[in-house]
């Protein structure tokens, strides 16, 4: 290339980068970055992008290498960033894509020029910078265990901390990302090897790292640094404290903690780190940068402490060194709370929350007790709490707070030797705390009601993470705790009666009622909550008369608000409160849990029999489950007060004594009874189709919790026979199309697949099977016929999916059933049925493919992969008498499996789970019996599991495997038997019989003619693709010796028998490997190969 064809090269592409960041539209986007794409391929699988480049100037591109210099060239040569982003975003790809495939001279070139790079360019947008450290982050992931050069990331970055300011500002923002990327996330295939670069940037670089920016961040504090713009010390300090914190967040043991995590570990910082942490002004240092520096930099000194006050016991070389330790931190702690430090900013106020809490999780509550100044300390902390609880909202704070308390009580329990003066003042903290929390928060209903605020109540289970807490610590002086809870509630239960009586005498009417009840309603389902976490929180051995007579009253004042709030709301709907129902279900969840099995709490239910006569466990169970029927007929427009109620009356049959006390209850009885009565409005919601599935399992439990239940199973199932007989009685497709008798047919499997889901033994399966199966099949197969390929039918297909399923063997059929075989002939003709509609539904949105097409598809996979493994069908017969009932099943097999690109067959978690299922199933004996699989059909199973086998998912990864071993093993058999065959007949050619054959021996040659064909057509297949049998072996054989896998042994099954059948491919492969390991090591793994 000509030097003015290369400046041609450079102009053009830095007007399409510009161009690609700053489009006119989306589609002018589009087009230009598969423009940039092609003319910059980095040749992965994953580079699709197909178009013609033949009329735009090139730099020539024929391989990865020439990508990597022509990318090179456009940054040498072009000061744009949008032409440094797009470059340095490139070049990242194609160092993901073909790293492995670069010689060793292109690996230590392209480093040296991105380090070169950034030495001569520190004027870089921190955008670009970001970017070339993430490309040097990956280089040095793949690097560090092959090149030594790879290993020095502290000393190349010395040369920059030696020169300018901005040089210095560069290296440490370079390092920041290096240290985050090295533990980052990424794809099993490299996942081992990433994580060695990890512990070795860990145990030889981070340390130096951390302690040029600590003495760095000393040198700013003491103002010994020179600067020579007015900007370079506010981005000095930025880069710092950010290498400081990247330092501090490592994932030191390598356990890849998500952020979910990441305020409850302890942060498992190495010993060799020992002797920082230990010298007297560490932690000093650190408050002194937080008292000095202004936000933003303020709020990352917090997030550093944060992570400084994790710090595990065990690091520290003595008692007296960690006494030190803690002292700092609470002394720290305490001149933040008197000065009030930075606390006026939102990100350090947050900050110090996370601080408090993050310090109780490693320091035990004794470590903090025995310290000089401890009560003043504490009393500190719990005026600060207090303070947040009345003014702070944000719910992480008080999270953060609760969780620093809830701590400190749950110590107390198991801490015997505090002090009775520390004991009694934590004592009234919690008692103040809790009665501050409840009443902040009861207060501010009305302004976040008027403010339009998000509102917590919204999102139960993260409320519920807080409240559990807030239960935890009232639990500390729990009487005290209770009647602080009563003093809030009664205030508002009279109140609330004024506002009835005053709609009672039309005083208040309409908008202002409405916006009166929900106050109220907002308040009472706050209080019901809190209640329900008191109660909840009960210890199970622990508990006094005195505290469960306390939640006997709670749970008192609880039930005379459902009862006065159902009375009003039968009179006025308006009186209904969804927040409260669901309050009140959590509430009597937590009672169930608490007391419900509990034998010895009779003093919970004092109280109870006096209001309401509620004597014992059995009676609160039946109001209980009047609470139940009384929502399933009240909330049929609330998709979450239904689901809560089933989810109640789920955890209610959970167990076995549970299960037979709720079958004896009286509202049980009528909910038997009358399961499908129109009296129960959520039944005729479509909002609450997943719900109905849930309600029928239930019922499901109850009816068959008593062994002789056959008559009572008949009467249950009454109304559906109604149903289903008055759908038998239609004749043709059109009749079954019109929409309420889609919706009755929708209706119907879908409460009988979530009825029969739950069955496990076999016994009370077959009443079902027989009471459903042959009379009601034909209403399932004119049902697919009619609505095939809507995806309405793929609620008939899951419930064929479920009746076929021989779970804990309940389908187990006697020996003289032909049933499993009509049973398989009509799966069959239901496969065939909706197969053939469901190839001719063309999707082209790609968002609609798996709801429009692929999850039919799936079920249709999954009903014959349980078929295949029921061992309740003898497959043997169809092949006997040459029923066309499995040849057809598994043609719409092939058909259906090929119709799907490989692609999508495994991006699609459900549809890859039930494909490999069935093929595990098929692999085991029918892929081998059935001599019409096409060879595209035989090549994509292999290609399917070759990408199986390196799934994520553990399910996908061992159906594949097991595939694998069974073709294989198939294959190794049939090789045998023909070698034996010809050294038998080999060895009897010399002798001739003399008594001619007879008619048996003849019709015994054509037996074992026609058993030899069973494998030809298999073999042959595998001779006709001679590299998919060696593409496997090496797959595998990567995994096992290079990724990090918890299954090797699955792996190793289809590895075994590849190796048999590719002796001679194992044997270069092993030799390849051996021969690409540093000399010192080629001894070690000859050895291991051998093994």
């Amino acid at each position: 290339m000509t030097q003015h064809q290369q400046e041609e090269c450079i102009a053009y592409f830095s007007s399409l980068c510009q161009e690609l960041y700053n489009p006119k539209s989306p589609s002018e986007r589009d087009q230009i970055q598969k423009i940039l794409e092609a003319s910059f391929p980095t040749f992965s699988s994953s580079d699709t992008t197909k178009i013609n480049i033949d009329q735009i100037p090139t730099f020539d591109v024929a391989t990865p290498t020439d990508t990597a210099n022509a990318l090179r060239i456009m940054l040498e040569n072009s000061p744009n960033p949008y032409v440094q982003t797009f470059s340095l975003s490139r070049l990242k790809q194609l160092v993901m894509a073909q790293f492995t495939i670069f010689d060793a001279d292109t690996k230590i070139q392209l480093r040296t020029f991105l380090l070169d790079y950034a030495y001569m360019h520190p004027d870089l947008q921190p955008f670009v910078i970001t970017q070339l450290a993430g490309v040097l982050a990956l280089l040095t992931r793949f690097g560090w265990l092959d090149h030594e050069e790879y290993q020095n990331v502290y000393k190349d970055m010395t040369l920059f901390f030696q020169a300018t300011a901005d040089h210095r500002i560069v290296g440490m923002q370079i390092l920041s990302v290096i240290v985050q990327d090295i533990n980052a996330a990424t794809i099993p295939k490299y996942s081992a090897k990433f994580r060695k670069a990890a512990a070795g940037l860990r145990d030889t670089q981070l340390l130096d790292i951390f302690k040029y920016a600590y003495q760095f961040l000393e040198s700013l504090l003491a103002r010994s640094v020179p600067f020579d713009k007015p900007d370079q010390e506010n981005r000095t300090r930025e880069a710092t404290l950010d290498l400081l914190l990247k330092c501090l967040c490592f994932d030191f043991a390598g356990t890849s903690l998500d952020e979910a995590g990441e305020d409850t570990g302890m942060v498992q910082i190495p010993a060799a780190w020992r002797s920082v942490y230990e010298m007297d002004n560490f932690v000093p240092q650190f408050f002194k940068a937080y008292a000095e520096f202004s936000p933003p930099h303020s709020g990352k000194v917090m997030e550093c402490l944060v992570q400084i006050a994790a710090t595990r016991k065990a690091l520290f070389s003595g008692e007296d060194e960690r006494n030190k330790f803690v002292t700092a931190i609470m002394k720290g702690i305490q001149d933040i709370i008197i000065t009030w430090q930075g606390l006026t900013d939102a990100d350090c106020y947050n900050g110090f929350c996370r601080l408090l809490q993050r310090f109780r999780t490693t320091a035990p509550l004794n470590e903090m007790a025995e310290k000089q100044g401890y009560m003043e300390w504490i009393e500190l902390v719990a005026k600060f709490t207090q303070q947040a609880f009345q003014t702070w909202t944000p719910t992480t704070t008080g999270y953060y707070l609760l969780s620093f308390w809830s701590r400190i009580v749950q110590s107390m329990t198991y801490y015997q030797q505090l002090a009775e003066e520390t004991v009694e003042k934590l004592q009234t903290i919690a008692v103040t705390l809790t009665k501050t929390f409840i009443t902040t928060y009861i207060e501010t209903v009305p302004n976040r009601i008027e403010e339009m605020l998000d509102d917590p109540l919204d999102d139960e289970d993260a409320l519920l993470e807080s409240l559990n807490m807030l239960g935890q610590i009232a639990r500390c002086k729990y009487e005290k705790s209770c009647a602080a809870l009563v003093e809030v509630f009664d205030p508002v239960t009279a109140h609330y009666e004024e506002l009835i009586t005053q709609a009672s005498m039309g005083s208040i009417s309409g908008e202002n009622l409405k916006e009166a009840l929900g106050v109220f309603e907002a308040k009472f389902a706050w209080l019901v909550y809190i209640m329900g976490v008191f109660v909840g929180n009960r210890p199970a051995y622990l508990s006094s008369d005195e505290n469960d007579e306390a939640d006997g009253q709670l749970t008192t004042k609880v039930v005379q608000l459902m009862e006065v709030n159902q009375n009003l709301g039968q009179s006025d709907p308006a009186f209904l409160s969804e927040k409260l129902d669901c309050a009140l279900v959590f509430f009597f969840l937590q009672f169930r849990k608490s007391y419900v099995n509990e034998s010895n709490a009779k003093s919970a239910y004092t109280k109870l029999n006096e209001v309401f006569g509620i004597e014992g466990p059995e009676d609160m169970l039946n109001l209980i489950m009047r609470k139940v029927m009384t929502n399933l007929q009240i909330w049929g427009n609330s998709d979450i007060v239904i689901r809560r109620t089933l989810e109640l009356f789920n955890d209610l049959t959970g167990g076995y004594s549970a299960l037979k006390s709720v079958r004896k209850l009286e509202a049980t009885h009528l909910i038997m009874q009358n399961h499908l009565s129109s009296d129960f409005t959520f039944l005729s919601n479509d909002k609450h189709r997943r719900s109905r599935m849930l309600y029928y399992q239930i019922l499901c439990k109850i009816l068959f919790a008593d062994d002789n239940c056959e008559g009572e199973f008949f009467e249950f199932m009454t109304p559906f026979e109604a149903r289903l007989d008055s759908l038998s009685m239609l004749n043709t497709i059109e009749e079954f199309q019109q929409p309420d008798v889609q919706r009755a047919i929708q209706d119907v499997f879908r409460d009988l697949r979530g009825f029969i889901q739950p069955i496990q033994s076999r016994r009370t399966y077959l009443l079902f099977f027989h009471w459903f199966y042959p009379d009601y099949m034909p209403v399932l197969m004119k049902g697919i016929q009619a609505y095939s390929p809507n995806p309405c039918a793929n609620i008939l297909l899951k419930f064929l999916g479920e009746f076929v399923y021989n779970k804990s063997q309940r389908l187990t059929l006697d020996v003289s059933s032909a049933s499993g075989i009509l049973l398989f002939r009509d799966a069959s003709q239901v496969l065939c049925a909706y197969g053939q509609q469901i190839l001719n539904h063309r999707v082209t949105d790609e968002s609609q493919k798996y709801p429009l097409k692929y999850k039919g598809i799936a079920a249709c996979f999954n009903i014959l992969a349980r078929c295949l493994g029921g061992k309740y069908i003898n497959f043997g017969v169809f092949w006997l008498y040459g029923d066309k009932a499995i040849s057809e099943a598994f043609s719409m097999m092939f058909q259906l499996m090929l119709d799907i690109p490989l692609e999508d067959m495994m991006n699609f978690p459900k549809l890859t789970r039930s494909f490999f299922m069935m093929l595990d199933e098929f692999s085991v004996e029918q892929m081998m019996i059935d001599p019409s699989m096409p060879p595209e059909a035989f090549l994509y199973t292999l290609e399917a599991c070759e990408q199986g086998v390196q799934s994520s998912d553990a399910w996908v990864r061992t159906h594949a495997c097991s595939t694998l071993n069974n073709i294989c093993t198939f294959v190794i058999q049939e090789n045998e038997k023909t070698d034996l065959v010809r050294r038998l007949s080999s060895g009897s050619s010399s002798s001739s019989s003399i008594v001619p054959p007879s008619e048996s021996s003849k019709k015994d040659k054509d037996y074992k003619k026609n058993k030899s064909m069973r494998g030809a057509w298999f073999l042959s297949y595998l001779s006709q693709y001679p590299q998919v049998l060696p593409k496997l072996l090496s797959t595998l054989f990567g995994m096992i010796l290079f990724d990090d896998n918890n299954d090797q042994w699955q792996l190793s099954r289809p590895l075994y028998t590849l190796v048999l059948l590719e002796r001679d491919f194992a044997s270069k492969y092993t030799n390849q490997v051996i021969l690409q390991q540093l000399p010192e090591r080629r001894e070690f793994v000859t050895k291991v190969s051998l093994v």
